[in-house]
């Protein structure tokens, strides 16, 4: 008589294979998704619309095994070999699905691909520099240079055909750039678009925009204590150059300030003394006429 445990033993085994064979013979129907992999295009087409990177596949079959699909890194090998230039459709069958036997292929979402397909050219087009950004009023630019001066496009025809020139972007200079500025700036293309080079040198010479300002100022005399200061003539007048912005600027233009420096010991009587003028930054003193007053202390 066999004991308890191995009529227990039996009884286990014999459940673990019935339900192994009702659960892996049970049909179940899934969703999952599959990593589409392309190759063979020729190297004269290009793809321009189109292409999707995974599908979505509804399959139905063994739970074990469908399980065991999902689960899966799962790849559709799709050869383009035979494209041609314009609209292409692509069927995804099922028969392509890396172990499609094993299971039901109920449905490939999307069903087949629409690709638009463009043969690639070449051509040599200008370059042009495009500021972005609003110049300061008191910067202009002498001059653009961009190197080199033409660049190789290789693309889509339908895009390529239409380009006459390319453009780079480059950041206005501001006014403490003046001088010569170089930078690398890559141009502006099309998707699919390449350019050789794929960089080009962009060197712009700034310089400030001055302008020529005529003045005039009443000059200012510290008395010496105990006198009293009388200066001729009392006005000067200034030629200066600065920049736009600052020959615009009322409140710049009143900090000039004009005076006549009173020498130590200063006595009644009279003295010829030099005009000194305070300038606020980026002013400059071109000619002052007269460039010396004479003052007259007294008491």
């Amino acid at each position: 008589m066999r004991s308890n445990w191995q009529y227990a033993v039996m009884a286990f085994v014999m459940s673990v294979t019935l339900w192994y064979m009702v659960t892996g013979r049970e049909r179940v129907e899934v969703v999952g998704e599959v990593r589409l992999e392309f190759k063979g295009i020729p190297q004269n087409l290009v793809v321009r619309e189109g292409l999707v990177n995974k599908v979505s596949v509804r399959v139905r079959g063994p739970k074990g095994l469908v399980r065991v699909m999902t689960s899966r890194d799962m790849s559709y090998a799709i050869d383009l070999s035979s494209l041609k230039r314009g609209t292409n459709i692509v069927p995804l069958t099922a028969e392509k699905l890396p172990e499609a036997r094993a299971f039901e292929v109920v449905e490939i979402t999307p069903s087949r691909l629409t690709l638009e397909v463009d043969a690639i050219v070449e051509k040599d087009v200008a370059v042009a520099v495009d500021i972005n950004g609003t110049l300061p009023v008191d910067v202009r630019i002498d001059k653009t240079e961009v190197t080199p001066a033409r660049v190789h496009l290789r693309g889509p025809e339908s895009l390529v055909a239409r380009i006459d020139r390319v453009n780079v972007v480059v950041a206005a200079p501001g006014p403490e750039q003046a001088g010569t500025m170089e930078v690398q700036a890559t141009p502006t293309l099309p998707e699919a678009t390449e350019s050789i080079p794929p960089t080009v040198s962009v060197r712009m010479d700034t310089a400030l925009r001055m302008k020529e300002t005529t003045l005039k100022r009443e000059v200012a005399v510290q008395s010496p204590r105990g006198l009293r200061a009388r200066v001729s003539p009392r006005t000067v007048t200034l030629l200066l150059e600065m920049p736009a912005s600052v020959a615009a600027d009322a409140e710049a233009l009143r900090a000039i300030r004009v005076y006549a420096e009173v020498p130590e010991g200063a006595a009644p009587g009279q003295e010829k003394l030099p005009v000194r003028v305070d300038l606020p930054d980026r002013v400059r003193l071109k000619d002052i006429a007269p460039d010396t007053v004479n003052v007259t202390f007294h008491k």
